[in-house]
Formats: C-alpha cells, sequence, structure tokens
C-alpha cells in the first residue's frame, strides 16, 4: 500500500514537471506581450460626379442624410448640351428664314465657321493651359506630403479635366468640319438640300433635349451622404446652391457606407516596429465585449501627429505611424467610433489554444473508438456542428440521416427550393421555390428548424420558375427567373423576370421587375464579345438556363447552369449592374466573364461569391439525385462535400459563418436543408 502511494505520488510530480514545462514552452513560444493602441472605424469615402462639365439643377439630399441604393441624389444639366441645342435650334431658324442661299452667302457661311472654330479651339485652348499650370502648382505644393493609400485607383481631378478638355477639342474640330463639308458640297452642287439637314437637326434635338431633362446622379449603394460641395483650384471646399456649373469629374457630392469597412489606427512611435502589412489583429470597443478580427492592409510611410482625440492631455502632442485595417462586414461598429486594436498574443492566449487543440483530438480519438466498436454517435446534430470536428463531420454525414431538416409547409403545391438567403435582422432564411400555385410570387421565410412562412410579394402579378435569389442591402433583395424555355417550348413573360424586392415586418414589395431575357438578348445583339456569343449561342439553341445569382458591391453575379463554355460552367460578373434596372441595358465593358472547371455531368446550382476569384458553388447532376459543394479558388474547383441521394439547389451562409444547402426533393415532398457548419 505504501509504495502504491509512493509510486502514485511519483506518477503526480511527474506530470506537474510536465505541466510546467508545456507552460515554460508556450511562454516562450508567445514572445510575451500584447501591443494595444487606438483608432477610429471609418468607410471609404465614394465621390459622386459627372463625366461631363454640368449645371447644378437641384441636389436633393443633404450632408448626414440616409440613401437607398439607386435614390435620386441631384438633378443635373449639361452645359455642353445646352450649347448644342442653342446651335441646332440657331441653324433651324435659319434654314426656315433663308432657304436657297446664293453662292456669296455660303462663302461667307464658310469664312464664318472658320472664325469660330479658331475662337472655341482658342477658347479650350487656355483653359486647359490655366489647368495645367494650377496642376504644376498643385504637385510642387503637394510633394513628400504623402499619406496612407486608401486606393491606388483615385486619378488627379485636374487631369481627368484636361482630357476632358482635350477630347472636347477633337469633337467640335469634327462638328465645324461637318459644317464646312455641309456649304462645300452646296457649292459645288448648286443645291442647298434643306428638308434633309432640318429632319437630321430635328432629331439630333429631340435626342439631345430628353438627354438633357434625364441627367441625373443616384446613389451607388445604401449608404450616408457625407458632402456635397466642389472643390476650386486650390483644393477647398466650396458649398453650392443649384444652379451653379462645374467642370467634367469635379466632385458633386459624396456618400459613405453605413457600416465601417476599415479602422484606421495610430500607433506609437516607439512601437510602430511590431507590426507589419498581413498581420491579424484584434478590434474591440469600451462598449461592447465583442471582438473581432482585421487584417492589416496599410502602414503610413512616415511619423505623424496623433489626432487631438486619441490624446489623453491635448496640451502634449504625441507622435505615432498610420496603419490600415481591414475589418469584416456586419462589425457592429459606428463610423467614426474609437476602437482598440490590439497585436500580439499574450500567454493565456495561448494556452487557451493549446488545450483547445488537446480537447479536440482527444475528442477525434473517442469517435474513432466508437465507430471501431460500432457505437452509434449521438452528438451528430445538423443545427450545431462544433467547429473543430465540422470536417470529419462533412466526410461521414449520411444524406439520408433524420439530421437534414425538412422544410415544414401544408400548402397544396410542394415546396421545391432553388435558392436561398440568410436574414441577420430574422435569424431566418428567405427560400424562393420553382414552382407556386398560380404562379404566384411568394418568399418563404423559414427557420432554422424547419418552421416556414409564406410571403406574397406585393404589387407583383406572377412569376414562374423562379430560381435564385440575392441580398443586396439590409431590406432589399434581388430575384430571378430561369430564362429557360418551358416543357412545352415556350417562353412567356413570367420566366423573363428579374426583379428588386423590399423585404421587412414579414412584408414583401416589388420595387421593380425588368425584362433581363430581353436586356441580355439585346447586349448579344450588339457585342462581338465571347460573352455575347455565349449568349447568341444559348438563345439560338434555346438553352439558356439561370440558377444563381449573387451580389458585391455594385457588382451582380448569374451563374448559368447552361450553356456551357468548352465543357466549363459560366459566371457573368455586371459591374454597375443598376443600369439594369435605371436604363435596361448592359454595355461591354461592365461585363466579364468568369468559367468554371466542372465535373463530369454536373451544372451549376448556385453560388456563394467572396471575390470573382474564390468563391463556392453547389453543383447538380444532370441525370440523377446526387451533387456537391465546391470551392472555387486559384481558377480549380474543389470538392467540399458530395451528396449521394439529395439534389443541391441553394447555399446560404448565417451570422456565424456556417453553410447550410437546401436539396430540391421534386414535386411530392417539401425541401429539406442541411447545416454544414463552418467550412
Amino acid at each position: 500500500m505504501y509504495n502504491d502511494r509512493i509510486h502514485g505520488l511519483g506518477l503526480l510530480l511527474t506530470f506537474i514537471a510536465v505541466l510546467i514545462a508545456v507552460i515554460a514552452g508556450i511562454i516562450v513560444y508567445s514572445g510575451g506581450e500584447t501591443t494595444t493602441f487606438q483608432g477610429f472605424a471609418e468607410s471609404n469615402e465614394t465621390i459622386i460626379n459627372s463625366e461631363t462639365s454640368v449645371s447644378i439643377k437641384k441636389i436633393l439630399v443633404m450632408e448626414g442624410d440616409t440613401v437607398y441604393k439607386g435614390q435620386k441624389l441631384a438633378e443635373l444639366e449639361s452645359q455642353e448640351l445646352s450649347i448644342r441645342i442653342a446651335e441646332i435650334r440657331s441653324q433651324l431658324l435659319q434654314i426656315e428664314t433663308k432657304r436657297g442661299m446664293s453662292e456669296k452667302e455660303i462663302k461667307s457661311k464658310i469664312l464664318q465657321n472658320k472664325a469660330a472654330e479658331r475662337a472655341v479651339i482658342s477658347e479650350l485652348r487656355a483653359q486647359i493651359q490655366t489647368l495645367e499650370n494650377q496642376l504644376k502648382i498643385n504637385k510642387e505644393l503637394a510633394g513628400g506630403l504623402k499619406s496612407v493609400k486608401i486606393s491606388d485607383s483615385v486619378r488627379n481631378p485636374i487631369e481627368i479635366q484636361i482630357e476632358s478638355l482635350e477630347s472636347a477639342i477633337v469633337e467640335r474640330r469634327k462638328e465645324f468640319a461637318e459644317i464646312h463639308r455641309m456649304y462645300s458640297k452646296m457649292l459645288e452642287s448648286g443645291e442647298t438640300p434643306e428638308e434633309a439637314q432640318e429632319e437630321k437637326l430635328r432629331a439630333e434635338l429631340a435626342s439631345l433635349e430628353k438627354q438633357n431633362s434625364d441627367m441625373a446622379v443616384y446613389a451607388p449603394f445604401e449608404g450616408i451622404i457625407g458632402s456635397v460641395f466642389i472643390k476650386n483650384g486650390n483644393g477647398e471646399k466650396v458649398f453650392f446652391k443649384g444652379g451653379e456649373k462645374i467642370a467634367a469629374y469635379s466632385p458633386i457630392l459624396s456618400i459613405v457606407n453605413k457600416e465601417p469597412s476599415f479602422v484606421k489606427g495610430y500607433i506609437p512611435e516607439s512601437q510602430f516596429s511590431v507590426i507589419k502589412i498581413g498581420d491579424e489583429v484584434t478590434i474591440s470597443n469600451t462598449q461592447s465585449p465583442q471582438q473581432i478580427t482585421g487584417v492589416v492592409t496599410g502602414l503610413g510611410g512616415r511619423i505623424i501627429p496623433l489626432p487631438v482625440r486619441l490624446l489623453k492631455n491635448p496640451g502634449i502632442a504625441l507622435w505615432g505611424r498610420e496603419i490600415v485595417v481591414k475589418i469584416p462586414e456586419n462589425n457592429g461598429f459606428i463610423l467614426g467610433e474609437k476602437v482598440s486594436i490590439t497585436c500580439g498574443s499574450n500567454v493565456w492566449d495561448n494556452l487557451a489554444r493549446a488545450f483547445s487543440v488537446t480537447q479536440s483530438k482527444l475528442s477525434a480519438k473517442e469517435r474513432a473508438k466508437k465507430k471501431l466498436n460500432k457505437i452509434p454517435d449521438e452528438t451528430y446534430q445538423v443545427t450545431s456542428l462544433p467547429k473543430d470536428t465540422i470536417k470529419q463531420n462533412v466526410e461521414t454525414f449520411p444524406e439520408t440521416s433524420p439530421q437534414v431538416t425538412p422544410i415544414q409547409w401544408n400548402g397544396q403545391v410542394k415546396i421545391e427550393a432553388s435558392g436561398a438567403v440568410f436574414v441577420p435582422e430574422t435569424g431566418k432564411f428567405l427560400v424562393v421555390s420553382d414552382e407556386t400555385k398560380k404562379k404566384t410570387p411568394l418568399l418563404f421565410e423559414v427557420s432554422k428548424n424547419g418552421e416556414t412562412k409564406a410571403i406574397i410579394i406585393n404589387n407583383f402579378s406572377k412569376i414562374n420558375d423562379l430560381e435564385s435569389i440575392a441580398k443586396e442591402s439590409k431590406n432589399t433583395y434581388l430575384i430571378m427567373s430561369s430564362l429557360s424555355y418551358s416543357k412545352k417550348g415556350k417562353l412567356k413573360p413570367e420566366r423573363r423576370i428579374l426583379a428588386r424586392v423590399t423585404f421587412s415586418n414579414e412584408e414583401a414589395n416589388l420595387e421593380k421587375a425588368v425584362d433581363f431575357y430581353g436586356i441580355l438578348k439585346d447586349f448579344a445583339e450588339k457585342s462581338d464579345s465571347e460573352a455575347a456569343k455565349l449568349l447568341k449561342k444559348g438563345i439560338a439553341e434555346k438553352t439558356i438556363d439561370i440558377e444563381g445569382i449573387f451580389v458585391i458591391g455594385t457588382s451582380l453575379f448569374i451563374a448559368f447552369k447552361n450553356p456551357l463554355f468548352n465543357e466549363n460552367g459560366v459566371i457573368f460578373e455586371i459591374s454597375g449592374y443598376e443600369t439594369v434596372f435605371a436604363e435596361k441595358r448592359i454595355s461591354e465593358n461592365q461585363l466579364k466573364t468568369i468559367f468554371v472547371d466542372l465535373p463530369h455531368e454536373r451544372r451549376i446550382s448556385d453560388i456563394y461569391m467572396l471575390s470573382p476569384d474564390k468563391f463556392y458553388y453547389t453543383a447538380s447532376c444532370n441525370s440523377e439525385k446526387c451533387g456537391g459543394l465546391y470551392r472555387f479558388e486559384n481558377e480549380k474547383s474543389e470538392l467540399i462535400k458530395e451528396f449521394s441521394e439529395l439534389k443541391p439547389e441553394g447555399i446560404a451562409v448565417d451570422d456565424g459563418g456556417n453553410f447550410f444547402i437546401f436539396f430540391d426533393l421534386g414535386q411530392n415532398e417539401n425541401s429539406k436543408f442541411l447545416n454544414l457548419g463552418r467550412i
């Protein structure tokens, strides 16, 4: 007995010694302490301008106003259009009062035209010279005053104005040359083709007057108005009222995101060497215990005075280095809020991480034992998979098991889920079905335990074969029908729709709907790009079929089930896609094509985009009930999860980063969904 006690005491002392050694190793490895400093939650400011010289007819917003995407912010009037309209009216008046001019009068007109050309070109060149002198002065003053760059894409406004004026010279020369040719032709032929010239001018006048009346600027995204101003040649803000004239590309107003997108921090001069670009840091504030992780994306190139808000004693200046930290969306911070930034890791963090890893390994061993002894593992719950075991669960989870959650719905027409998004405000999903009773436009609100409520979209007559849904902003969503022909070989209007819908307080309303098939067809007819060729092929063969849409910023991503391009799946990225709703068109420079290396005999059924280069997609089998979830990165697809008895049709990711896959079980059974946890 005594020997047993001695042996037990020896084991205890050995365990304590090993534990002390482990802790000492962690302390040495951790490098010791963290560094904490402060900064402000900020958002990129987008400048709204016009590509041409304009007059401000009316400013419709004030600084601090919250605006929605697509909201009209200001009404404009083009100086160039107004001048051209006046010229055309003058020419029409001349035609009406002087039909059949003499040779002497025609020669006089030619001389007048040349004199007018010299005067106009001389004035434009004088403006260019003034801007070039100002640019030279500004560059000399700005030398050596560089700070942190948020974007390298911003160009000097004065250089842009100079380019605009140079382009104006070219265009005005063309106009005067055309007038000269007209008068010269009249001299040669001895005729005066007033009627043809009048018809041409009246058509141009009608077009220009419509353009001038429709000119406006719109909000590119939901946000807050930052400034309503123009800048003079010295870079000073000059606030203005309606009726003022501004040059091409000069700022009219600015808009910022409602939620911060980055943190600008200031690390003390004595500590700036502890951080570098690419480091992960922790962001927190004093109002909430919540912490988020950000990535350092920029470092200031010089030491500067710290902002007064960060000084404990405003009378004592401190110095430091600027850093920029990119933070995730839905971060909960307020614009301009003071936050703390922590880099490095302390001893207790490393201890916790070490014991977490140990527990994970022990859990894996225990599961292996259960599997070996054929003991049922009751811990697999699809609604709350442990984050450290998700990899193993993904590989072993049986598709036909009861953990796949059924959608609870007693409607006459079964829910055939074709797309889904998560709504953080409600903690539920919005699901669309490709079949509804009498083609009624419906959204299905589905909780994580499958409870379902149907929501009719107000002001919407009908839509059919609804295949996809994407979240635009807090309360707005895009929905799209497949654009595909029915089994009877028909493509009715209700199968060609892209619509914007608002959803709030369990009420849905149609904002706007367009014939998206018609827009794609128009683009295909006017373009010679690879995308247009693909569309022409799909239109000719009647194979176009869209299965997934996604929105990132001002870009709309569209995933095609068919047609393929050289056996690859196709995703369109349409930048500045608001033109689809505002102008019912897509221009060639808006559209980029992403090609996806699809598995054999499978087609894309939904997408979840992180960027144009990295995203997730589901692909369903052509002739069987099967499919998979894939990650696309570095131009290559990687299988994440295979489904041997279920057809995946939708991807939704909740606010915790958990992936939910929705399955279409056909007309006889409501759809089901599966929580894969974090991937």
